[in-house]
């Protein structure tokens, strides 16, 4: 049988003096030492300004989430997993009094592996990549990567307001360095941030996907089988895709950083890269490979 391992992983916060930040790494073993499921989990960026026991609203959902995936049978499949974490995070709610129409309850997204199932199974924004190796004697790359990135299209319809506003404030005179700090555009797009989770887990042209203690329609849960796939990456929207290396993806980021802080050319975003920081959220990287056979 051929085995999964870890080839790198990484996650680091935006903020280094901040804490742990509101992404999680998961990464669980079963007795015989084998993996038996991997997991990035993002927390939603708090915006309600409420303490959660020392932490944010998306920290604790994140938590709650990394909990949870570590109490499960090693057979739960994706729909069993976001049963058991939609019922942990409505516990959650109600242990912190969160009422079911609060439009800023703590929610998060994650993308698991599950290593002996062969599948991917996500909700929400988080990269999917995966590798399958070309024949030994075919032309081309030695690995053909098929990409899934995370977004969803109410957040380029506001990254995309955001940058139009920032784009007038420039042409005005604006300094980019004072428009990082203060962010007009996100204060421009803020009150329908703070309102977007109306839109969670229901249809429409906006709807998306969101593990905050309501169901989760079976149309927000992709499932990403994988047979004859030889590497998978999995990576919070700190980075700009799941890239083929830790590496790549550190060196995209910086690129787009130090060359776009405001976020409003060729990645448009919700938010701006603050000054002094190296990036403009929490990232976590992990890539994992089997031998070919």
């Amino acid at each position: 049988m051929r085995t999964w391992s870890v080839a790198e992983r990484h996650s680091v916060p935006k903020d280094r003096q901040g804490g742990a930040g509101e992404d999680r790494l998961v990464v669980l073993h079963d007795r015989h030492g084998a993996l038996r499921c991997v997991a990035v989990v993002d927390g939603a960026t708090d915006k309600s300004g409420r303490d959660y026991g020392g932490m944010s609203g998306g920290a604790r959902a994140a938590e709650q989430v990394a909990g949870t995936l570590a109490r499960l049978a090693a057979d739960a499949g994706p729909e069993r997993a976001v049963r058991e974490i939609t019922a942990d995070l409505a516990r959650l709610r109600a242990r912190w009094g969160i009422a079911n129409d609060d439009l800023v309850a703590p929610c998060a997204v994650a993308a698991v592996m599950l290593p002996q199932q062969e599948v991917v199974w996500r909700v929400g924004d988080v990269h999917v990549a995966l590798a399958r190796s070309a024949e030994e004697d075919a032309p081309g790359p030695a690995s053909c990567w098929e990409c899934h990135d995370g977004d969803k299209l109410l957040d380029r319809v506001l990254a995309q307001a955001r940058a139009a506003f920032l784009h007038c404030l420039l042409a005005g005179d604006g300094d980019v360095s004072t428009l990082a700090a203060e962010d007009p555009g996100r204060a421009l797009i803020l009150p329908l941030l703070r309102r977007q989770s109306i839109l969670a887990n229901r249809p429409g042209p906006y709807g998306y996907g969101v593990l905050d203690g309501r169901r989760v329609p079976e149309r927000f849960i992709d499932i990403f089988p994988l047979d004859g796939v030889d590497q998978v990456v999995l990576a919070s929207d700190g980075y700009l895709s799941a890239e083929p290396s830790l590496a790549s993806a550190e060196r995209r980021l910086a690129a787009s950083v130090a060359t776009d802080p405001l976020r409003i050319d060729e990645h448009p975003a919700t938010k701006a890269v603050r000054p002094g920081a190296d990036s403009f959220d929490d990232r976590t990287y992990v890539r994992l490979i089997r031998p070919p056979g």
